[in-house]
């Protein structure tokens, strides 16, 4: 087989042997998946769904925002801007400020379905920015964010 090239667009399990955009050499190719030379140097076997075929751009997170005050706010809004300009937003928030969210006495209706609110432990830095990362490698950061024009 011709040495094929593809593009790693999420890690799955794979965190020790991919990188999310990184292009891999196929050296073998078999009906569902591919052996490549992971980032660790060994042979592996994956399932090509972790690729797409050639070399190709795959957007990956570069920045995020906050775009409310954490202090007026138990759900706050934050913009997520991707390594090829496009932006996307989400609401981020913790356990406590959503029974927050919930005692307000004018909620109406008393309950939301939110695809774009995503849970963290705390509203500190690292715990967003290691949220939001996972969810970029993991390629389900497009599931949980909406585009921002």
């Amino acid at each position: 087989m011709d040495r094929k090239l593809v593009t790693c667009t999420s890690i799955g399990v794979y965190g020790n042997a991919l990188t999310k955009g990184k292009v891999y050499q196929a050296v073998s190719e078999e009906a569902h998946r591919y052996r490549i030379i992971g980032n660790h140097s060994k042979r592996v076997w994956i399932d090509k769904y972790y690729f797409a075929d050639g070399e190709v751009k795959v957007p990956i997170l570069s920045s995020w925002k906050f775009d409310d005050s954490l202090e007026d706010f138990n759900l706050i809004e934050v913009t997520i801007t991707f390594n090829n300009g496009t932006r996307r937003w989400c609401l981020i928030t913790t356990p406590e400020r959503l029974v927050e969210h919930f005692k307000q006495a004018q909620l109406d209706p008393p309950s939301f379905n939110i695809q774009h609110l995503i849970i963290v432990r705390t509203m500190n830095d690292r715990d967003i920015e290691q949220t939001l990362k996972h969810l970029d490698e993991q390629g389900e950061i497009e599931k949980a964010t909406l585009f921002l024009e």
